[in-house]
């Protein structure tokens, strides 16, 4: 089984291949050459206390990602628009409804590759269990679990990504941000990741990066452990990280 991970373009990582980047930073993709990259529509801006995505949002995001996808085709996906409510700080009221709003009206828009997401409220496996039908009424062929993102509860983490894939048997699953420590659980559920987190805090020391060189020794770091765990499934699973 062929799975992907995606990060961040950085200068030390152009051969990486597979790029996620929020919408605020698309540009970073005219910096390098990819085989694939996902935009996100840029959950960040719930961290620092939004309520929701600002009034030109929706019409710049869709206008780019029909742009995008005439120039790359199905090189770049785009995630719909989600509300998580991992953001302890600051819980979204309804996010659920709220992502499936956004499903309704982005389903509609053609020519364009979304992924639609999956949420749920705080650590709530039913409320994940509504998003994952709810959603697959409208038979999409990628998904995003978002609900992972921030989440250190392993059991749960994997409940998710095994509920996706009984909902989804042949769809694309990604799973937005899973800690390290899950992976091994649920790689046979889903198809691909993306993480950043090793950026901002590494086994020993949990401290943030403070330069591009520390950046590089993190991302080094990140990938072999991941490379670790591969090993463990005994060639079963291989990972397509860069240009041959």
């Amino acid at each position: 089984m062929l799975k992907i991970f995606y990060t961040l373009p950085e200068s030390f990582n152009k051969n990486h291949g597979y790029f996620l980047v929020p919408f605020h930073l698309r540009n970073r993709l005219r910096k390098v050459r990819f085989k694939h990259a996902i935009i996100d529509s840029g959950v960040e801006i719930f961290a620092q206390g939004a309520k929701d995505y600002p009034k030109w949002f929706h019409r710049e995001y869709q206008h780019v990602a029909r742009d995008w996808t005439e120039i790359f085709g199905n090189r770049i996906w785009f995630v719909i628009p989600d509300y998580p409510d991992d953001y302890r700080n600051n819980p979204i009221e309804n996010n659920v409804e709220k992502t499936l709003e956004n499903i309704r009206i982005y389903h509609e828009i053609k020519g364009v590759n979304w992924i639609y997401p999956l949420q749920s409220g705080y650590l709530d496996l039913d409320s994940f269990h509504y998003s994952c039908h709810e959603v697959a009424k409208f038979n999409p062929e990628r998904v995003a679990i978002g609900t992972v993102c921030k989440c250190r509860n392993i059991e749960f983490i994997e409940k998710c990504c095994r509920m996706a894939r009984q909902h989804f048997p042949k769809a694309w699953i990604h799973a937005f941000g899973p800690t390290l420590k899950a992976l091994p659980k649920i790689l046979h559920y889903i198809d691909s990741w993306d993480s950043t987190a090793f950026f901002t805090s590494r086994e020993p020391g949990k401290r943030m990066c403070k330069n591009q060189k520390e950046r590089k020794e993190y991302y080094l770091a990140y990938m072999k452990r991941v490379k670790e765990f591969l090993a463990k499934f005994n060639s079963q699973i291989t990972l397509d990280i860069c240009f041959r």
